[in-house]
């Protein structure tokens, strides 16, 4: 039976492989580029480090139109090694499944940030 840290070994390994030479970062801005996510993020203004980035897709906003009454909004705390909060936005259809709306890394939980 495979373990969580099997696969982030395997998935270490497989990105080495690759020799990517840009950091991790970089990497999720080519890839919501590439699957044409709109995606919004704010840097620090000393630095270029980013503080909280947003992302969506255009088929969930066409979800989100369509399925609009319930709403579920999570944050899950501390499990990316940037120690950054995910929160997560997912919408109900009629028929009780459930999509995905949006991502966010956030800096914190203040309320100019939501």
């Amino acid at each position: 039976m495979t373990n969580i840290s099997q696969i982030y070994k395997r998935r270490r390994t497989y990105m080495k492989n690759l020799k990517i030479p840009i950091v991790d970062m970089q990497h999720l801005l080519k890839l919501l580029e590439a699957e044409k996510y709109a995606c919004w993020s704010r840097i620090h203004k000393d630095s270029n480090v980013v503080r909280d980035m947003f992302w969506i897709h255009s088929d969930s906003i066409t979800l989100l139109n369509m399925f609009p009454l319930v709403l579920i909004m999570d944050i899950t705390y501390k499990t990316n090694k940037y120690k950054l909060p995910l929160f997560e936005i997912v919408g109900v259809t009629s028929t009780e499944l459930t999509f995905n709306i949006a991502f966010a890394y956030m800096e914190c939980e203040r309320r100019e940030i939501f």
